[in-house]
């Protein structure tokens, strides 16, 4: 197989007209040169120069190959040229997955803090539950995913992954504007155990993680209204149909009125009822974006709205 110097030799030696020119141009001895030229005439069964005394001149062959060797060695310098650009994490790729609130309130700002800072980073997102990101997190198919788990149902993660805290949220009910106890600053849970329920599908964590904030009151909701849309709960609270559970990333923002949306925010205030987002990576991924991309999560969730709980009523024990 031809060697980049063999390749330049020719190269030289054809632009030159002279192994001596060629030679001092590269910085070897014209017998190095005429050595190297020399093999690969016997490597490859043709002549490529005819030599006199005084020059040498190219054959057809010998300028053929003089052409395609000019391109392979440009080839081969950019080459070089976009991998140096990868090592210095100036090009390369982040695939990143998420599911829809965190996609809808944190990937954002990591999205538009590439294309600002990193516009050679070719960025892919895609929406996904965890149980579907994680597991193209461990396949290769994404390099990070932003994941959740609620706090009274902790998973038992596979090996070889990173998970790095981004946000711990509270839980929230949702109550009508109109419910009765939406104007009482405190509500026990167990005054909500004859309320109509609206939840998420059954084989969901958020499903599962509502059985258990309600076996805590002593007894078990009457989930009439299923859905996996983040955004049907509100509309079905606002009509006065039920109450539901949402994590902070997913409550709609009721700045100026808590009753503007027609629906009332109650936080739950046990420490346990709680959604903790983690970013998560395979451990042995060298992706040099990874950390940056991690850095503007956090920026992302530290610029979220706080509310203190001061600003809408809570559910206790």
């Amino acid at each position: 197989m031809l060697t980049p110097p063999q390749l330049q030799a020719i190269c030289e030696v054809v632009a030159a007209g002279s192994f001596r020119t060629a030679a001092k141009r590269l910085g070897y001895t014209p017998s190095a040169v005429s050595q190297q030229i020399s093999t690969v005439e016997r490597t490859l069964g043709v002549p490529l120069f005819e030599r006199s005394p005084r020059s040498v001149r190219p054959t057809a062959a010998g300028l053929q190959l003089a052409l395609r060797a000019g391109r392979l060695l440009a080839d081969l310098s950019a080459t070089e040229n976009e991998m140096r650009a990868y090592a210095a994490a100036e090009r390369g790729r982040l695939r990143l997955g998420s599911f829809w609130s965190a996609g809808f309130r944190l990937v954002p700002t990591v999205l538009t803090g590439f294309l600002r800072d990193r516009p050679e980073v070719d960025v892919r997102y895609e929406e996904g539950d965890p149980q579907v990101t994680v597991d193209a997190v461990l396949e290769g198919r994404l390099d990070l995913a932003v994941i959740f788990e609620y706090g009274v149902v902790p998973h038992s993660w596979p090996e070889g992954l990173e998970h790095t805290l981004v946000r711990e949220e509270p839980l929230y009910l949702l109550l009508p504007a109109a419910h009765p106890l939406a104007g009482r600053p405190r509500i026990r849970l167990a005054d909500l155990r004859d309320e109509r329920w609206i939840s998420y599908h059954e084989d969901t964590d958020a499903a599962r993680c509502l059985r258990h904030i309600c076996a805590a009151g002593g007894f078990l909701p009457e989930v009439l209204f299923r859905t996996n849309d983040y955004n049907l709960p509100y509309e079905l609270v606002r009509q006065g149909l039920g109450v539901a559970i949402a994590p902070e990333l997913a409550v709609v923002d009721t700045s100026t009125s808590p009753d503007a949306s027609g629906t009332r925010l109650v936080r739950l205030t046990d420490p346990t009822h709680t959604r903790r987002v983690y970013a998560t990576r395979r451990t042995t991924d060298p992706n040099p974006f990874l950390p940056l991309a991690i850095a503007l999560l956090h920026t992302a969730a530290a610029a979220l709205p706080e509310r203190g709980e001061g600003d809408c009523p809570v559910v206790t024990g």
